[in-house]
């Protein structure tokens, strides 16, 4: 691409999303959705007690910062799972609306505030979910869509991060 088609295109994209840029690339928002797909296909309160399942077995010292306790059968437990696959499916929706999926983010930072979550937190909660993932769509998980996920993750993590400050 020359450099004044970049310029322009550098334009546009300043005039659909603001200063935000996409997170992703368009191969990367394709692989997320794809796989996302078949995510929602099965039955997402049991992937995200997966989810958690998996964090506990990671980061057992994060079973005291929840309330509701990290028995899989604990309503509590079972509502938020499920609340927290319904927000990655957000974010999936909003990859390529970079101000959208940033702002929610940023609240959701905001709302996660009061629980002191460090980084190492959400380097756990990350690992949980790609894990997850991985079990869950076996060879589909290519490596490239692993990438993906890993790239969406990161931003998620710092901007949910910037959003608790």
């Amino acid at each position: 691409m020359s450099s004044l088609l970049r310029r322009i295109s550098k334009s546009l994209a300043s005039l659909i999303w603001g200063d935000e840029e996409p997170v992703l690339d368009d191969n990367q928002i394709q692989l997320i959705r794809n796989s996302w797909e078949k995510v929602e296909k099965g039955d997402l309160q049991e992937t995200g007690l997966v989810v958690f399942k998996r964090l506990f077995e990671i980061a057992p010292y994060l079973r005291d910062r929840f309330p509701f306790g990290h028995n899989p059968e604990s309503k509590g437990l079972r509502t938020h799972a499920l609340g927290v696959m319904e927000t990655v499916g957000v974010a999936v929706k909003n990859l390529d609306n970079p101000v959208i999926l940033k702002n929610k983010l940023l609240e959701l930072g905001q709302f996660h505030k009061p629980f002191g979550l460090t980084d190492t937190d959400y380097q756990n909660v990350g690992a949980a979910i790609l894990w997850t993932l991985a079990a869950g769509l076996g060879e589909d998980f290519t490596p490239e869509t692993k990438d993906a996920w890993g790239a969406a993750y990161g931003y998620i993590q710092k901007t949910m991060e910037e959003g608790s400050q």
